[in-house]
C-alpha cells in the first residue's frame, strides 16, 4: 500500500510540474528552427513517432544553428574580399593613368628642351648670316645641350626615395610604427646576409650607379634625334629583354609566347631603324641609343635580382637613395669636364630650370609609383602605365609637333606594344582561355542537331553490312 501511495504521489507531483505540454514546446522550437517546408501535425499521433521525430529534430538542431552562425561570417568575408578587390582595381586604374601621365610628361619636357635648342641653333645661324651680309651684330640665343647634366639632375632625385619611405612609416598607424634604428637595420639586412665588406658594398653600389647613369644618358640623348613617342615605344621593349635575360641568368620558366614577344619587339626595333628616309643615319643612331637604353635597363634589373635578391619596399628605397647619393657625389666631375671641353653646351644663367626640374620630378614620380604602387594595387596595372604612355605621347606629338605616324614608324609602334602585352601574359595563359571557352559553352550551349537515319527502300540482306560488304 505504501508503494501504491508513493506512485500516486509521484504522478501527482509530475502533473503539478506540468511536464505534459513539453511535447508542444518542443514542437514550437522545431517549427522555429527547422525549414519551412517541414510540416508538423498536432492531431492524434502515435507517441513513439512524435518522440522519435522530436528527437531527430533536436539532434539536427545544433548543426543548423552552426550553419546559421557560419552563414553571416561567410557573407561578411565574401563581401569584404569583394570590397578589397574592388578597391585594388579602382586604385589600379588610377595609378595606371598617373604612371602613364608621369612618364609621358617627363619625356616630353626633356624633349622640349632640345626642341628649343634646335630652334635657337637655326635662329643663331640665320642671325650670323644676316650679320655677315649686312654688317650688323648677331643676336645669339641661349643654348642648352647637356644630356649628361640632365641625367645627373634626374638621377640625384632618387635620394628622396628612402626619406619618403621613412615619412610614410611615421604616418602609419601606431600598431605598425617602427623605430628609425630598426628600419636602417632592416634595410641593410640583404647586404649583411651576403657578408659584404664596406669596400665591396661601395663598389657594388658604384657599379649599379654607373649602369643607371649610362642607361638614362642614352635614353635622354636619343631624344635629341627622335620624337618622344619613338623613344618611349623603343624603351618599352625592355620588358622583353628582362624576360630573355631572366630566362638565361635566373633560370626562369620557358614560356613560348614570351619568346614570340621578344621576336616582335626586335622586329619593331628594326622597323624603327628604317623609318628615317633621307635622315637614316641620324635615325639609326637614335634608335640604337634608345634600344641600348632598354637593354641597359633590363641588365640593371636582372643583375639586381641576381646579386641583391628579393627585397621589401624599405630595402628597395634604401638602395635607390644610395644610387642617387653615389651619383651626386661621384658623377659631378664628369659633367664639369664635358662642360669645359665644350662637349656639352651649358649657359648657367639661362638653364631651363622649369622644364628640367619638371622632367626630373615626373620621372621620379613614375619610378616611385612603379615600385611603391604594389601597396595599393596589383603590379600588372603599374606595368601597363608604361604601355599607355605610348598612345598618350603620340597624341601630344600629333597635337603639338604635327608628327605623322605611318608606314614603318606606325608598324614599329604597334609591334612594340603587342610584344609588351604578350610578355605580360601569365605562364598558364592557355588555362584561362580554356576556362573562358568552357564558361561560354555552359552559358550558350550548342543547339542539338537532329540526325535523320537513312531510310532504305530495297531489301537489306542479313548476310551483308549496311555498307554492302559481305559479313
Amino acid at each position: 500500500m505504501s508503494g501504491v501511495k508513493l506512485e500516486e504521489e509521484k504522478s501527482e507531483s509530475l502533473e503539478s510540474l506540468d511536464l505534459k505540454p513539453l511535447k508542444y514546446r518542443n514542437d514550437s522550437l522545431l517549427r522555429k528552427h527547422c525549414c519551412k517546408s517541414k510540416k508538423f501535425t498536432y492531431g492524434e499521433e502515435d507517441s513513439s513517432q512524435s518522440d522519435s521525430e522530436s528527437g531527430d529534430a533536436m539532434l539536427d538542431l545544433p548543426e543548423r544553428h552552426r550553419d546559421r552562425d557560419q552563414q553571416p561570417y561567410v557573407q561578411v568575408t565574401r563581401r569584404s574580399c569583394f570590397t578589397e578587390h574592388r578597391k585594388r582595381l579602382s586604385c589600379g586604374l588610377f595609378l595606371t593613368s598617373f604612371v602613364a601621365v608621369s612618364w609621358m610628361g617627363g619625356t616630353h619636357l626633356l624633349r622640349a628642351m632640345y626642341v628649343d635648342y634646335s630652334q635657337a641653333l637655326a635662329a643663331n645661324a640665320q642671325a650670323l648670316n644676316a650679320s655677315q651680309v649686312e654688317g650688323r651684330r648677331a643676336v645669339i640665343y641661349p643654348l642648352y645641350n647637356a644630356p649628361f647634366f640632365t641625367t645627373w639632375v634626374c638621377t640625384t632625385m632618387n635620394v628622396l626615395f628612402f626619406p619618403l619611405y621613412l615619412l610614410s612609416r611615421l604616418c602609419a598607424p601606431a600598431s605598425e610604427k617602427t623605430s628609425l634604428k630598426k628600419e636602417l637595420t632592416d634595410s641593410l639586412h640583404p647586404y649583411q646576409e651576403r657578408s659584404l665588406s664596406l669596400s665591396r658594398f661601395v663598389c657594388r653600389c658604384g657599379s649599379f650607379t654607373v649602369l643607371w647613369v649610362i642607361t638614362n644618358y642614352m635614353f635622354i640623348y636619343s631624344l635629341t634625334l627622335l620624337d618622344a613617342t619613338d623613344v618611349i615605344a623603343l624603351y618599352t621593349t625592355n620588358i622583353a629583354f628582362i624576360y630573355l635575360l631572366s630566362w638565361v641568368l635566373l633560370q626562369e620558366q620557358f614560356v613560348g609566347i614570351r619568346i614570340v614577344a621578344v621576336i616582335m619587339c626586335n622586329t619593331g626595333i628594326a622597323l624603327f631603324a628604317y623609318m628615317g628616309g633621307a635622315s637614316r643615319a641620324l635615325t639609326l643612331g637614335g634608335v640604337t641609343l634608345a634600344a641600348a637604353a632598354a637593354a641597359g635597363t633590363a641588365v640593371y634589373k636582372v643583375l639586381f635580382k641576381k646579386f641583391i635578391g628579393e627585397v621589401n619596399l624599405g630595402q628597395l628605397s634604401f638602395f635607390f637613395s644610395l644610387v642617387g647619393l653615389c651619383n651626386a657625389l661621384l658623377m659631378w666631375p664628369i659633367f664639369l669636364a664635358l662642360y669645359f671641353s665644350n662637349l656639352e653646351i651649358i649657359n648657367f644663367n639661362e638653364i631651363p630650370w622649369l622644364p628640367l626640374m619638371g622632367a626630373a620630378l615626373f620621372i621620379f614620380l613614375a619610378n616611385l609609383l612603379g615600385n611603391f604602387g604594389v601597396i595599393f594595387t596589383y603590379e600588372v596595372f603599374l606595368t601597363l602605365g608604361f604601355l599607355f604612355a605610348v598612345p598618350a605621347s603620340a597624341a601630344v606629338d600629333v597635337y603639338l609637333y604635327n608628327v605623322e605616324f605611318k608606314g614603318m614608324k606606325l608598324a614599329g609602334v604597334i609591334l612594340s606594344m603587342i610584344g609588351f602585352c604578350l610578355v605580360l601574359l601569365p605562364e598558364n595563359w592557355p588555362d584561362y582561355i580554356t576556362m573562358c571557352l568552357r564558361w561560354r559553352w555552359r552559358k550558350y550551349p550548342p543547339e542539338p542537331t537532329s540526325c535523320n537515319s537513312e531510310t532504305r527502300t530495297s531489301y537489306a540482306s542479313r548476310l551483308r553490312t549496311q555498307s554492302g560488304r559481305v559479313k
